[in-house]
Parts: structure tokens; sequence; C-alpha cells
């Protein structure tokens, strides 16, 4: 923690009232600022001080930060909390001082703070749940989501969903869905999956988080973010998205961004986010990638963030499914089926900086 004291003089106008002839008697003085800027590190502290001119006079002086995300300030005293930069400013009557405050931060090394690379001979049930049901999931699916082996399995060092041509419990369809709710959640950090996606019409896999409020506060309060969607019908095309409550797709105004490639069906290729805290000027971001390539950046709302419009400074768990149909898959060629639908994940790996 450092402690750096820079001197503020304010120029004061001081009038004097009239003189018994008439004639005001104005005395002037001038501004003596001897610093006007200041680099700090975030964590910082400073205790920023004024002196009033001429000696011995006397005034409140009123303390404001431009950026209470980067820097706040209460009695000349400055505490940095994020990268970016902020202008303190010192009022005393109608005159005025400022110092112009560059923040930087030096971020921690990622660490790897939990991962399935799904090595051994079933799934890990103390990661993993299995989803089951029918009934549309909310965006008109077809499938069926089931525990078996059929549809879900650890083969050859990956884990594989597969999506079928089945009569099941009224569905036409089936496939699996598993996530980590109350069992692995996260706030912030990189998420990263290694995945091969199926190929065809009428699929539509998925790697994405839920809030963990889910239950309680309901979709899209709890925030949603698509770390990678994909529909067969668009074989070239990768998808990312959030939804909030504010801004979701059951409105039609929420925010996504696409990234196309050549050989996104059947060929692993690497999903991944780095979810961010006060990434900069004090704002939280997410940004996506694939392979390593940034794809595309949200950043939380600079003035006026909420819980309904950035619903993520909470705990997320993670979803893999493969999906058939529904409001964004589409009309099924059930001809795919007559291979194998599969969407395989290699490894599943959360990294954190502590």
């Amino acid at each position: 923690m450092k402690s750096i004291t820079p001197f503020f003089v304010l120029l004061l106008l001081a009038i004097s009232s009239c003189t018994p002839e008439g004639l005001p008697d104005v005395d002037t003085q001038e501004v003596v600022l001897s610093e006007t800027s200041l680099s700090l590190t975030a964590g910082d502290s400073l205790k920023l001080t004024t002196q009033l001119l001429p000696e011995g006079a006397k005034a409140d002086v009123l303390w404001t930060s431009s950026n209470i995300k980067v820097a706040t300030v209460l009695n000349g005293m400055v505490k940095t909390l994020a990268r970016g930069t902020a202008i303190i400013s010192a009022k005393a009557d109608s005159v005025s001082s400022s110092c112009t405050i560059t923040v930087t931060k030096e971020d921690l090394p990622y660490q790897l703070v939990w991962s399935d690379e799904f090595d051994a001979a079933t799934l890990d049930l103390s990661k993993w749940t299995c989803e089951t049901g029918g009934g549309g999931w909310g965006n008109k699916e077809k499938q069926y989501y089931t525990n078996r082996t059929d549809n879900i399995r650890i083969e050859g060092g990956s884990l594989v969903i597969e999506a079928k041509k089945e009569s099941y419990s009224s569905n036409s369809y089936t496939s699996a869905r598993i996530n980590t709710r109350n069992k692995a959640v996260f706030t912030y950090g990189r998420i990263e999956a290694r995945l091969s996606l199926p190929v065809g019409k009428g699929t539509w896999p998925a790697f994405w988080m839920l809030g963990a409020n889910f239950s309680t506060v309901g979709w899209a309060t709890c925030g949603e973010v698509d770390i990678m969607e994909h529909v067969g019908s668009d074989p070239t095309m990768i998808s990312h998205a959030v939804h909030t409550y504010e801004k979701n797709g059951y409105k039609g105004n929420h925010w996504w961004a696409r990234k196309y490639l050549n050989d996104i069906e059947g060929v692993y290729h690497v999903y991944a986010i780095e979810w961010e805290k006060q990434a900069n000027e004090g704002d939280d971001c997410i940004r996506f990638y694939v392979d390593g390539v940034l794809s595309a950046t949200l950043w939380e709302q600079h003035v006026g963030s909420t819980v309904k419009n950035w619903p993520f400074k909470n705990n997320f768990f993670i979803i893999f499914n493969v999906a058939i149909g529904g409001t964004m898959g589409g009309t099924v060629d059930d001809a795919i089926f007559n291979v194998p639908v599969l969407m395989k994940v290699d490894y599943i790996r959360v990294y954190q900086r502590i």
C-alpha cells in the first residue's frame, strides 16, 4: 500500500465589501499546482492536501472523483480500485484544482482451479448432473434428455453426447444435457473447452453458463453466457451471446456475435471466455475466444450498471448439451441420423487469478 502526498494550491477569489466611496477592493490570488497528474497501481492509496492562499484563508473543500469505479476520494484520501483514469478535484468556494490519476493494474497469472479431462471410465457424478426430460426446455426443442449411455458416455478420453432419432417418452429424438450446478460454480476467470461438434441440419449443440441463483430469481434475471452455440443449418457459424433481465432472447434484443470458420463440424476447436473483473475504467467485461483468437468482447454498462443489465458479478455453473430443433436449431433433417450425431468434449478447464 503506497501513501503519496501531492500538494494542491487553490486560487481563492476574495472580494471585500465596497469602500464608503463605493469603490470595490478586489484581492485575487494565483493558483500554484505542484501536481497535475499521477500514475498509480490499482490498490494504492494516497492523501491529497490543499493549501489555501492567502495564508490563513479558510474555506470548506469539496472533493470529487470523475470515475468512482477507478478511484474514490473522501476528505482528500484517494483509493484506487481499477485500471483507468479518474480526475480528482478539490473545490473551495468558486475555485477548484484537479489532478488526473492514471491507474494501472498488474494482473496475476491465471491458475487452474477446476477441470475435467474425461479420462475416467464413466462420467464423474461428483462434478456433473445429468438433466433429464422433454417438453421443449423453453425453446420448443424436440429431444428428450436422458442419462443413458446411448446418449452420454466417456469414450476414447472424451465426453460424448449422442443425439438419436427414436421414440422416447412422447418425443421423436433423444440426447443429453449435463451441468455443474450445486457442484462447481465460478465467478470470473477463463473457462475453456475443446469440442468437436455434430454435423447435420437441426442440431443445436451448446457450451454455456447460467447464474447459480437461477432457481430463486429465474431466467433471465440470473444471467446466461453462451460461450459457444452452433446450428447444423449454418455449418460455418459459431455464435456467442448473453442474456439478461433487460436484454434477452424472449425480448429479441440480447447481445450476440458470430464467428465463421470453414472446419467447425467434426473437428476439435477450443472455445473460451475470459470473464474479467474491473478490466478497464472499473468495468467488467467478457471476452470470447476461438482457438485462442479473440472473436468478441462485451463490456459492462459504464454508467447505471445493475443486476438487471449486468448480472455477471455472481456465481455461474457450466452446461453442455445437444438440442434437436427448437427456436434456434430449426427444421430437422432426419437423414442426418444415418450416421452418429456426436458432440465430443476433450476437456473443460477453469482458470482464475488467485
